[in-house]
C-alpha cells in the first residue's frame, strides 16, 4: 500500500459519475481489435503506473520494463501516475485513450472500476498464466470484489505491506521511557514524559490518510473484525456501543496529548519529516517508508524499534496492533488491454513481474511484503524490513479499512480532521455515519 502518492484530494464519487463513465466507455471503442486501433498484434504496451519517478520502487520497475522489452521486443509506453491517478485513467479511458495496464492501489475509486467497465476481472488469467500456485490465497482474496470469497478478482496483487508503529528509542530513553509501551495507559504516560522534555509524542497526519488509518486502528480496539467491517461498509458507528467505546478511546488519547501538536493540520509529509528529523518519538507508518527512512540520511533507522500500537484494558486484541495487507500496488487490466491482439503482451508483461528474482528485487528496493510464496529473507537487506518480517509473534493485526470504506474514504478524512481537533465522540460518529451513507 504505497500511500505516499495516493489521490487524497477531497472528492465524492457519485453514482452518476460511474454511469457517465460507463456511457463514455460504450462509445470510445474499448473492446476487441477496435479497442487497440489495430488489426494485428501490437509491438507496444501502454501502462500508467503508480511507481512514478522518485518512488522507491521506480528503479526496480525500470529494470523489469527493460528486461521485458529485451526479451519480447515489445516497447513499454509508461506514463507516471499523477496525484489523482484514478481520475487520470478514467479520463483517458473516456477519451478513447485507455492504457492496457494500470499499476495502482486497490483503493477508493479503483474499487469501482470493474463495475464501471474500466477494467476486467482476472480470475481466469491467474489460472491460465500459471500464477495460481505462486500467489498467496490471502493476497488474492483481498483483491476480490467486496472482500467476499466468491467475489471476482479485480487485479493482480503485488505490493503487500506491513504497517507497524515506529518508536525512536533514543528519544524514549531521553524522556525516561525505558520500554516500548504496550498499553494505552503506558502510552499516555510516555507522551507526558516526552512532552516534558520538549519532544512531540506520536506524530500523525490528521488531515489525510495517515490520520484516517490510525483512527480506525484505535476505534476497533473493542470490536471484532466482522462487526467493524460491517460498520465501515454500511455505517452504524453511533449505534454500536463497542465502536463508540473505541471512538471515546481515541478522544481520550487525543485529549491526553498523545498526538503531536496541531495534528489536525498535519499531513503525511509533515509526519515523516517530524519523525525522521527526531522531532517526534513515535509514528505509525507502512513498509513503503523503510527505504525512505534510510534515505533521509538522519540515521533514524538505526534507533527505531518497530512494534504495535498499545491496546487498552478489555481490548478485543491480546497484543499491540499493526496493519498488514496486500491492497497496495497491483496490476489492473483495462478492456483495451484484454482485447485479443493485446492480451498476450499483457500476459508476458505482468507475469514478468512475478519471477522470483524480480519479486526479490522489489523486496530489496521497495520493502514490499511479497504476495508470492517463497523465502525472500536474503533480499530483506533494509534493517527496518528485516525487523518487520519478524513482527508476527508480537502483534495482532487490525482490519485495514480501505476495501470496506471504499469511496467514502475522502469524506471520512474530512470528518476525522475534526476528530483530531476538538470534535466530540458523538459528533465524530454522526459524521462517519453521514459520510458512509453518502
Amino acid at each position: 500500500m504505497d500511500h505516499r502518492t495516493r489521490p487524497w484530494a477531497a472528492r465524492v464519487v457519485a453514482a452518476s459519475v460511474v454511469s457517465a463513465l460507463a456511457l463514455a466507455l460504450g462509445g470510445c471503442g474499448t473492446g476487441g481489435d477496435q479497442a487497440s486501433g489495430s488489426t494485428g498484434k501490437s509491438n507496444s504496451i501502454d501502462v500508467v503506473t503508480r511507481w512514478s519517478a522518485g518512488n522507491s520502487a521506480a528503479a526496480a520497475q525500470a529494470r523489469v520494463f527493460k528486461a521485458f522489452t529485451d526479451e519480447t521486443g515489445v516497447k513499454v509506453n509508461a506514463t507516471d501516475g499523477l496525484e489523482t491517478i484514478d481520475d487520470q485513467v478514467e479520463n483517458a479511458v473516456a477519451a478513447g485513450k485507455s492504457p492496457d495496464v494500470v499499476i495502482v492501489n486497490l483503493y477508493d475509486k479503483t474499487l469501482g472500476w470493474l463495475d464501471a467497465g474500466v477494467t476486467v476481472p482476472v480470475d481466469n488469467y491467474i489460472k491460465q498464466w500459471g500464477l495460481a500456485d505462486k500467489l498467496k490465497p490471502a493476497a488474492v482474496d483481498e483483491w476480490r470484489v467486496g472482500g467476499k470469497p466468491d467475489g471476482q478478482v479485480q487485479g493482480f496483487p503485488y505490493s503487500g505491506f506491513g504497517w507497524p508503529v515506529w518508536y525512536n528509542t533514543d528519544l524514549l530513553k531521553k524522556a525516561g521511557v525505558d520500554t516500548i509501551p504496550t498499553t494505552t495507559d503506558q502510552l499516555i504516560d510516555a507522551a507526558k514524559k516526552l512532552r516534558a522534555k520538549g519532544i512531540q509524542p506520536l506524530t500523525v497526519g490528521g488531515n489525510d490518510w495517515t490520520g484516517q488509518k490510525l483512527f480506525y486502528q484505535i476505534a476497533e480496539s473493542y470490536t471484532d473484525a466482522a462487526t467493524m467491517q460491517n460498520v465501515m461498509k454500511n455505517g452504524g458507528y453511533c449505534a454500536d456501543p463497542n465502536v463508540m467505546k473505541g471512538i471515546q478511546l481515541f478522544t481520550q488519547l487525543r485529549d491526553a496529548g498523545v498526538f503531536a501538536d496541531n495534528a489536525a493540520g498535519l499531513n503525511a509529509d509533515a509526519m515523516y519529516a517530524a519523525y525522521y528529523s527526531g522531532k517526534a518519538a513515535i509514528m505509525s507508518a507502512g513498509s513503503w517508508a523503510y527505504t525512505e527512512a534510510k534515505g533521509s540520511g538522519t540515521g533514524i533507522e538505526t534507533h527505531t524499534t518497530l512494534a504495535g500500537l498499545p491496546i487498552p484494558a478489555g481490548s478485543t486484541f491480546t497484543k499491540p496492533t499493526a496493519f498488514q495487507g496486500f491492497t497496495g500496488v497491483g496490476f489492473m487490466i483495462t478492456k483495451r488491454g484484454a482485447s485479443k491482439d493485446r492480451i498476450d503482451n499483457v500476459r508476458k508483461f505482468i507475469t514478468k513481474f512475478y519471477d522470483q528474482a524480480t519479486v526479490g528485487d522489489f523486496v530489496k528496493d521497495a520493502s514490499i511484503l511479497p504476495p508470492t510464496t517463497g523465502d525472500f529473507g536474503t533480499y530483506a537487506t533494509d534493517p527496518l524490513l528485516s525487523q518487520s518480517l519478524k513482527l508476527d509473534p508480537s502483534v495482532d493485526y487490525a482490519t485495514v479499512p480501505d476495501v470496506w470504506i471504499g469511496s467514502a474514504s475522502d469524506p471520512i478524512i474530512q470528518v476525522l480532521t475534526g476528530a483530531y481537533g476538538k470534535s466530540s465522540p458523538d459528533k465524530i460518529c454522526k459524521g462517519l455515519d453521514d459520510a458512509t451513507k453518502g
